[in-house]
């Protein structure tokens, strides 16, 4: 990430992307679900490329509600 840092299309300055890191942490933690993000990030460190996003779809088997909005709820 910070080789991009200073590219005027990287939103975030370094305090606020740390702060974004461990909110987006703090959800995982909460989920139970950090062994699994370890896991896939040491089989994604494998296969990375420089400038490749990346996604992991988290299974929480309905704890997620908590964390998404519905746009049925406005």
């Amino acid at each position: 990430m910070w080789a991009y840092l200073e590219q005027q299309s990287f939103p975030m300055d370094e305090e606020t992307y740390r702060v974004h890191v461990n909110e987006v942490l703090e959800v995982i933690n909460r989920l139970g679900l950090a062994d699994e993000v370890s896991e896939w990030l040491e089989i994604m460190n494998k296969k990375t490329r420089l400038g490749k996003a990346l996604s992991l779809r988290l299974r929480a088997e309905g704890l997620l509600e908590e964390f998404l909005l519905d746009s049925t709820d406005r």
